[in-house]
């Protein structure tokens, strides 16, 4: 186990054991450690802000808050207002926009008391220009995220820039931002090459059970006249 794995593992063995406390010898039995290692991690993981607190004596060792259902995420105000703005910004064309709506309300609810009103205070000094009014049917979108996370070939229906209509098998690549919204990357097996596929021009799409080749997605983009990047 890396050590990063190992900071996770012990913080979450920590929270699972609260109210009750967990020794460094437990946590280094647990572990496969040596307890020196184990009081290092516990030091690494309370600098980077950890709530740990220690339980002095004999039968003392480590606890985290009280209450073990909350899990209580140390990010500062313009941390967490930046993921928040960028999730409304993106609209409701951006891709696994509903996980991240979810994720923003698990986030929002483990934040500390005081920072959580920071953040609303903040929020309320941000405004985003409201989205275009034609936007990528929900089920469609839905649908091409779960062909992009499991590889698969789609059926979809489609609407080029000159109002013709084709129905394609598109293996599911990524997806790109460009400067009229949300596109599929996908391989076209019509035509045999990489093309992009504008989501509210996609009308239906439908999963199939075929995998995608895996390809190297920027070798799929090298025809698109300007430069791209991960997120």
């Amino acid at each position: 186990m890396q050590r990063l794995e190992r900071l996770y593992a012990i913080n979450e063995a920590v929270r699972r054991a609260t109210p009750a406390s967990v020794s460094a010898r437990r946590l280094a039995d647990e572990f496969g450690v040596t307890r020196r290692t184990i009081e290092r991690d516990l030091a690494a993981l309370r600098s980077a802000g950890v709530p740990l607190y220690a339980d002095h004596g004999r039968l003392g060792g480590q606890r985290t808050v009280a209450d073990p259902e909350r899990i209580v995420v140390t990010l500062s105000v313009a941390e967490v207002s930046a993921l928040l703005i960028a999730l409304a910004a993106g609209g409701p064309d951006l891709p696994f926009c509903d996980a991240g709506r979810t994720a923003t309300a698990r986030l929002l609810d483990g934040l500390p008391d005081a920072t959580r009103v920071g953040v609303e205070g903040l929020r309320a000094r941000i405004r985003t220009r409201p989205h275009p009014a034609v936007r990528p049917r929900v089920r469609v979108r839905r649908t091409l995220e779960q062909c992009v996370q499991r590889s698969r070939v789609a059926n979809i229906d489609y609407r080029d820039r000159n109002g013709e209509f084709s129905t394609r098998a598109v293996e599911c690549l990524g997806f790109l931002h460009g400067s009229e919204g949300w596109y599929l990357i996908g391989w076209c097996r019509l035509r045999g090459a990489g093309r992009l596929f504008r989501l509210d021009r996609i009308r239906s799409a439908r999963a199939t059970r075929q995998h995608a080749l895996e390809r190297d997605l920027d070798a799929v983009l090298g025809w698109v006249p300007y430069r791209v990047a991960a997120p």
